[in-house]
This record gives C-alpha cells, structure tokens and sequence, in this order.
C-alpha cells in the first residue's frame, strides 16, 4: 500500500499550470487566498516529499479545477489532470492568457473557458458551489458510507456507489449533493481520522 501523502491541509482549489506560467499562477493563486478560497500549486510542494503522490491527493480532495492556459502547446502533465478532472467530474475552469493560437491535446469545450482578466467570474463561481455540508448532513454520510462498505479511493472507480451515497443524502439529510462534492468530503473525514473504518473483507 503506498504511503499516505503528508499534505496537512485541505483544498478548495486546484491550480494547475505549466512551468511558464508560475509567476502568474502565484499571482492567481493569492487572488483565490484573498477570497477565502485554499488553493494548491504543485510548485510548492515540499521537495522532500512525494511530489507525485501529494498532487494526486490533492487533485482528489479539491473541489474545483482551475487551469492557467496561454497561447501555444498545452504541456501534457496539465492535460493529464484535466482528464482525471473530467473523470471524477470535478468542476473544470480555463483562465486563458493572450489572444492567438491554442494547440490543445484534448477537447475543452465541455468546460468553462474565461479571459485572465475574468478570474473574478471563477471564484464567484466556485464560491457558489462550495457549500458546506452540516454536522447532520456529515453523520448521515458517514452512517451511509460505513454500511455502502467501499473505501473512499475505491469509490473513485464506483460511480454507481457514489450514486447510492447521494440518494441516501437526499432522503435522510433532505440535500441534494453532487457526486464530487461527497468525494471531497469523504476524503477530507478520512484526513482529519473522521471516516468510519470498515470491517476487512467488507469490501465488495
């Protein structure tokens, strides 16, 4: 089993850039800190650590996507992300820089694509979405979790598990939660040693 990842705090943001582009991103990054938003940037990432393996983490626990984009090739590492983004339908924004040509290896017209200059529209929008569940609303998670019996990094693979997590939030805890948002919040239990631990062998 790999080493749990070292990152002591939570996210509501993921940034994510290429190289080019980390003094702007930094710039970015403190516009969401001034709007209370927490934010990770794998550009400070403690060396000493499992660079890797602490952006994944991160990349799972945060609510929204934000890509940093300029005119030219997209660097495949951001690519990348935006795929796993995508793939646990997590909301993805684009914060294009420039005007001209953009090469880009996968399409993102499914997501919301803003000028630099529109950053303020992103965190809004972010802001909007980021409600935060209630301690009852918590309870009967971690009640419907525990008797679902698939661990949190296997429900990545299991929509239909997170599925019957938001039925079961939508007729106990009368809230109507999307499928990311109950990822997000099970894995930040998980972090803080909240989470239910289930019995071995539970497991489906």
């Amino acid at each position: 089993m790999p080493r749990m990842p070292r990152i002591k705090k939570t996210h509501d943001v993921f940034l994510s850039h290429g190289l080019e582009l980390a003094g702007k991103a930094k710039a970015i990054a403190q516009e969401f800190c001034d709007a209370g938003l927490t934010v990770f940037d794998v550009s400070e990432v403690n060396p000493a650590y499992d660079v890797m393996e602490e952006m994944w983490q991160a990349l799972a626990e945060s609510w929204a996507v934000v890509v940093l984009m300029k005119t030219g090739t997209m660097p495949p590492f951001v690519a990348v992300e935006i795929g796993a983004a995508s793939a646990w339908n997590k909301p993805v924004y684009v914060l294009m820089e420039g005007k001209g040509e953009y090469h880009l290896p996968l399409d993102i017209s499914q997501h919301k694509v803003f000028k630099l200059s529109e950053v303020g529209k992103v965190i809004e929008a972010i802001r909007h979405g980021l409600k935060p569940m209630s301690e009852e609303q918590r309870e009967i998670l971690k009640e419907a979790y525990h008797t679902l019996g698939v661990p949190a990094d296997r429900l990545f693979q299991e929509p239909n598990s997170i599925e019957r997590l938001r039925r079961v939030l939508s007729k106990d805890a009368h809230t109507d939660v999307p499928g990311e948002r109950i990822m997000q919040e099970l894995l930040r239990l998980r972090k803080a040693g909240k989470l239910p631990k289930l019995q071995r062998g539970k497991s489906k």
